[in-house]
């Protein structure tokens, strides 16, 4: 295992997916941790030009190398080379994508722990992920 995707969202499950992941990866030689942020698109409310889409997209670009930042910083001093990206879109397929293509081994992501049946009746992120990975994914409670 040497390219581990952990996407990152700020939370504590986040905080301790990325824990377990350079745990894993710690030593190896050419290992990597791809940190992924994925922001949901944003409906352009205001009429006119007062904001544009390509405002729009910086800003959540912005948003998500600030959430970014300190999972870079735990990989580094970790000794293990980390790859930021911010992506923006739906979620689950983001990462499903990302993973793909970019030829991760596995990714590592964090579930808030909801009950099995919550699950099923809401969906989550974390389920959709393992149903569109195309690699194995690792789920941290």
């Amino acid at each position: 295992m040497k390219r581990v995707l952990v996407p990152i969202d700020g939370s504590a499950a986040a905080q301790r997916a990325l824990s377990y992941a350079l745990d894993e990866v710690q030593g190896r030689d050419g290992a990597q941790v791809h940190v992924l942020n994925v922001h949901p698109p944003m409906v352009q409310v205001w009429p006119g030009k007062l904001v544009t889409p390509e405002m729009i997209d910086a800003e959540l670009r912005a948003e998500g190398r600030k959430i970014l930042a300190s999972a870079e910083v735990a990989a580094l001093a970790a000794g293990v080379g980390c790859v930021p990206h911010v992506s923006i879109g739906a979620a689950a397929q983001e990462i499903a994508a990302y993973a793909h293509q970019h030829s991760c081994d596995v990714i590592v992501m964090g579930t808030r722990g909801m009950r099995a049946v919550a699950d099923l009746v809401l969906g989550s992120v974390a389920h959709d992920v393992v149903r569109l990975s195309k690699v194995p994914v690792t789920l941290v409670k």
